[in-house]
């Protein structure tokens, strides 16, 4: 019978790094990874962004995540023969008064420090009288061309998890022999037997356009009532909405209709829709990731919940669960699928 050390189920931003990590650390891995299309990772922005929200809250554990994120990626891009992530600043237009308000209330906060600073700033194409708050230690990866890579250089099964096959008490799976099995399958975590009455998991759908603008490119990601990300000449991705408890795959004119509201209000100068599309997250029902072993099947793991902001929390918190699963850490309780 064949072995391997770890057997990791999905192949998305989490399933790969995971990979990675695990084969870092000397082990054996092998992922199975859907033939249709990644329908979280392939549609992703891929942004790092330090400050999240409406009230300018500088992210969960920041300071620990962002300062080696990029020296982190690099390493990966080496190590895959690939360019996938850049540094880039990020341009938060403020929109009113009462943010701009919101923001003076919280700029002396010692948090803040090496990641925000506020700028009258004029941005042609922009609305931006009310000012800037310049983001830094931000990034963001080209999701497919990462994925792309980790196909081409990474032990891979292009199929999909058949759950007939699987012995969770012998270990194995169609003639293989696992040590561990972790299951990194974002939203479709929902149809996992194992784990769906475990993982709180709330399937996001978001969907995004492509437009035609002459608004420069000055690497930086604009944040507003929606993001603007340059992708390639006059190509920019505009994004993003958020319904809960949303799995289709089908993109919605109201939703469309949203995104060109929201992007009329920072956007002011002309632009052409190209491309409409979806995607859906797997968010958790607290907005923290998910992370832990099974507490009924001993060697059974699973990795979750990181919505859209895994490029950013996953290297961090895949390193602690490797060290979790391999007996080195507990795992931190904000995260630990047993709070459930």
């Amino acid at each position: 019978m064949r072995k391997v050390d770890n057997l990791i189920i999905g192949g998305g931003i989490c399933g790969r790094l995971l990979q990675l990590q695990l084969q870092k650390e000397g082990k054996s891995t092998l992922v199975y990874d859907s033939p249709v299309p990644n329908h979280c990772t392939a549609v992703a922005a891929g942004l790092a962004n330090p400050l999240v929200g409406k009230f300018f809250t500088i992210g969960w554990r920041a300071d620990e995540i962002f300062p080696p994120l990029a020296d982190y990626y690099a390493s990966l891009e080496k190590q895959l023969n690939a360019s996938f992530f850049r540094s880039v600043g990020f341009k938060r237009i403020i929109s009113s008064a009462g943010e701009q308000n919101i923001w003076l209330s919280k700029a002396h906060k010692s948090k803040y420090a090496g990641f925000c600073s506020f700028e009258n700033e004029q941005i042609e194409g922009l609305n931006t009288s009310f000012g800037v708050l310049n983001i830094k230690q931000g990034g963001e990866m080209d999701t497919i061309a990462f994925l792309n890579a980790c196909d081409q250089f990474l032990p891979t099964q292009k199929e999909d998890f058949n759950w007939h096959n699987l012995d969770v008490l012998a270990h194995t799976y169609d003639g293989l022999y696992f040590d561990k099995l972790i299951f990194t399958e974002g939203y479709k975590i929902t149809e996992n037997p194992l784990l769906k009455t475990l993982v709180k998991i709330v399937p996001t759908k978001g969907e995004l356009l492509t437009i035609e603008t002459d608004l420069e490119p000055k690497n930086t990601i604009y944040l507003g009532a929606v993001f603007l990300q340059h992708l390639i000449g006059k190509t920019w991705r505009v994004g993003s909405t958020y319904n809960q408890n949303d799995s289709s795959l089908n993109p919605t004119t109201a939703n469309r209709e949203d995104l060109i509201n929201k992007l009329d209000k920072v956007l002011n100068t002309s632009y052409v829709v190209k491309s409409h599309y979806c995607g859906v997250r797997p968010a958790s029902i607290d907005r923290k990731p998910i992370l832990g072993e099974h507490p009924a099947y001993a060697g059974v793991y699973v990795v979750n919940g990181m919505g859209s902001k895994a490029v950013s929390l996953a290297p961090l918190l895949i390193s602690e669960m490797v060290d979790f699963m391999y007996g080195r850490a507990t795992l931190n309780e904000t995260v630990n699928l047993l709070r459930f």
